[in-house]
């Protein structure tokens, strides 16, 4: 089963502005107007006929998210978790090197 059929709610786009306050080689990081958060994406997925500059307006289409199923992906959690474990003991590891310096 593909994803569009484990949703319930479709077609409840709506229009979103936000300010490009990031720009990297590959990344673009948009503060959503309304005080909505952030939003970071790839660069390819910005459509525009300009040179991107911090500071530019944007606007797109997005529906709310819907969570698909009650259970998380277990794949997907102990990614997580061992991703969080690795960076809290590189951490660690940078701060004991600052300690004995």
């Amino acid at each position: 089963m593909d994803g569009m059929n484990k949703l319930k709610y479709i077609s409840t786009e709506q229009m979103f502005e936000g300010i490009i306050v990031e720009l990297h080689d590959a990344s673009v990081t948009i503060d959503l107007k309304g005080r909505l958060g952030q939003l970071k994406i790839p660069r390819r997925m910005i459509i525009s006929e300009y040179n991107l500059e911090i500071g530019q307006e944007v606007g797109f289409l997005m529906t709310y998210p819907e969570v698909l199923a009650e259970e998380p992906d277990e794949h997907y959690k102990t990614a997580i978790y061992e991703h969080e474990r690795r960076r809290a003991e590189a951490r660690k590891k940078r701060e004991e090197a600052r300690e004995e310096n």
